[in-house]
């Protein structure tokens, strides 16, 4: 199935519409949700953050803090069968990151370009990026982090998706695998933003081949 390709449901009112069912194991529960638009999925993405604490001796720990708030908003926005099985903002949770998961399988590098695989799902898609300049690293690695001292030896940790964004803006050339209507600007943008970490770790990693004594 192409991603953004959506079945069509029938609800208990006998109204079809177009979307997933996602289940929750236990209890047993189930909710037809169809795909967040990208200023939704934006939204939760920006209440994404960790903590950062200095725990001595020049080492810390980086915890990742849920927001259920921001899982169950997105959840009710998108949730197509209001009157079904009610949901608790943990269920809410893990509906929506079975919709919205995207995981990178696969990078590869030719001299003109980077090709990105994300499994989601829908099944794989694939993403031909042009290879970024120097100055448009520099300005992605300087913007993506922001950074909030907290009291007793903590920092608060945002990823800032805009910068992706943009970068991603520069460099796509083609995807591969969205349904008909979704060219690389539609592509949702916790999509755009797993391609262009991939990209920037790829482009940091040191290339073998070159002497060090040049």
């Amino acid at each position: 199935m192409l991603y953004g390709n959506l079945p069509e449901v029938k609800l208990a009112d006998d109204t079809v519409v177009k979307g997933v069912t996602v289940r929750v194991p236990n209890p047993p529960k189930s909710a037809v949700l169809r795909l967040p638009t990208s200023e939704e999925m934006l939204l939760k993405l920006e209440s994404q953050k960790s903590i950062r604490r200095n725990i001595g001796r020049r080492k810390s720990q980086t915890e990742f803090i849920p927001d259920p708030k921001a899982d169950m908003d997105l959840f009710n926005k998108i949730r197509l069968d209001k009157n079904g099985d009610e949901f608790d903002e943990y269920e809410a949770a893990t509906a929506v990151s079975k919709l919205t998961y995207c995981e990178v399988i696969d990078s590869q590098e030719t001299d003109a370009e980077y090709r990105v695989t994300l499994k989601t799902p829908f099944g794989e898609v694939v993403h031909t990026l042009a290879k970024p300049s120097e100055k448009d690293l520099f300005i992605y690695r300087r913007s993506v982090l922001s950074s909030t001292d907290l009291p007793h030896g903590q920092e608060e940790l945002r990823y800032r998706t805009e910068p992706a964004i943009a970068l991603y803006g520069t460099v796509a050339k083609k995807v591969e695998g969205y349904a008909e209507g979704i060219d690389k600007l539609d592509v949702p943008p916790h999509h755009k933003s797993a391609v262009i970490v991939e990209l920037a770790q790829s482009s940091a990693e040191i290339d073998l081949a070159i002497d060090p004594n040049s």
